[in-house]
């Protein structure tokens, strides 16, 4: 009965190709805003990868906060990808006893610090290092001979 529930309130992946989807339990955020430090909860929805962007967005049957529906990361901004049994703060130092994927997001000045909650946090942590890591790679560029008008063959330095 709890998987119906799940696939009824979880929201569906906006292209059918998405091969890196994943269920999470949660979201916590660590926040420094001025006197203000304190971790921000999110309530359970989907994880992403979709267009060199991670991705979470919450369920569609949650009566939490309905201004953020969903966060969004660059992930050649992610920084730090690692699992844990626990999500400690960096603003307060309180720690939560969780299995959670750590992020670490930094874009220029700014860095964040995101825990998603789930029980697979080794497999989407070992995933999404494999993804940061190919992201990051130079493209290769071939160059083949070309023709010029004449049909004469160009060789190119």
């Amino acid at each position: 009965m709890g998987c119906i529930i799940v696939k009824i309130c979880d929201p569906s992946p906006p292209d059918s190709a998405i091969r890196d989807f994943w269920h999470i339990k949660g979201v916590m955020i660590d926040t420094n805003n001025g006197d203000e430090n304190k971790v921000q909860k999110r309530p359970p929805g989907v994880l992403y990868v979709y267009n060199s962007r991670l991705v979470y967005r919450r369920r569609h049957c949650t009566c939490t906060n309905r201004n953020l529906k969903e966060l969004q990361f660059e992930i050649c901004n992610i920084q730090h990808v690692n699992s844990y049994n626990q999500f400690t703060s960096n603003s307060n130092g309180k720690t939560y006893s969780l299995k959670v994927l750590d992020i670490v997001v930094t874009d220029g000045t700014n860095s964040m610090h995101v825990g998603l909650i789930s029980d697979e946090a080794e497999e989407i942590a070992r995933r999404l290092k494999e993804i940061c890591t190919k992201h990051r790679q130079k493209p290769k560029i071939y160059q083949f001979n070309s023709v010029d008008v004449d049909g004469v063959e160009i060789d190119l330095p």
